[in-house]
């Protein structure tokens, strides 16, 4: 059985050899330090939405961006929040799993996924990662029998250093971005991908650094 995630689809769509490597040799692109901030961060928002969950409130700066409420369900936000939200594709032998940050339920009862972002600048717009990643998402409530839309939500929290507040100088700002998901075209992704991984090694990237990196004579 052949595990995925939303990122490693995403790796499919940016270069099929490296993704090949990663699925079929064990062999990842390299990685240098990375911070730690992202992660904690990541904990502390889950941490401050599940407290206004216990209210059955939207947090106070995100009560005017989104629609619905937050999902008021902890245990099933901690299903969704976990490995064991995961959907099987049998005839292709591949499981497809996501992790949510948050979901909020809207007023038909759908249930829609919330993600959280930081950035350390204004967003510009929305990487077309960020798109397939909620696409997954909707794709597995589906799978997992839960009523869904088409729909989903970024918040992203930022900090904008050219309009900062010097009091208050680590004051983030807020933006939202509703995305219009396509979970028809999952399955669709999952079947190239077999087809990639049933065949030899697919021909380095021209656009991949990495794949350049590794074709480099010394």
């Amino acid at each position: 059985m052949i595990y995925l995630s939303a990122s490693s689809i995403n790796l499919y769509q940016e270069c099929p050899r490296c993704f090949w490597l990663k699925i079929k040799e064990k062999i990842n692109r390299p990685s240098g330090p990375t911070s730690t901030l992202p992660n904690g961060m990541d904990y502390t928002l889950k941490n401050y939405f599940d407290s206004w969950r216990q209210k059955n409130k939207l947090p106070p700066e995100l009560k005017s961006l989104l629609p619905g409420k937050l999902l008021p369900d902890q245990d099933k936000i901690s299903w969704l929040r976990s490995r064991s939200l995961a959907a099987i594709n049998q005839e292709l032998g591949i499981k497809i799993g996501g992790m949510l940050d948050d979901a909020l339920i809207l007023e038909d009862q759908s249930i829609v996924p919330l993600d959280i972002k930081t950035r350390g600048f204004p967003l510009k717009e929305v990487h077309s990662a960020y798109a397939l990643q909620m696409s997954v998402y909707t794709y597995l409530l589906q799978k997992n029998r839960l009523k869904t839309r088409n729909l989903a939500y970024l918040a992203f929290w930022y900090l904008d250093h050219k309009n900062m507040d010097l009091n208050q100088p680590l004051r983030f700002n807020i933006a939202v971005e509703e995305i219009k998901t396509e979970p028809e075209k999952i399955d669709k992704i999952l079947n190239k991908i077999k087809q990639i991984l049933d065949d030899q090694i697919p021909l380095a990237s021209p656009d991949c650094q990495f794949c350049q990196y590794r074709q480099l004579e010394i």
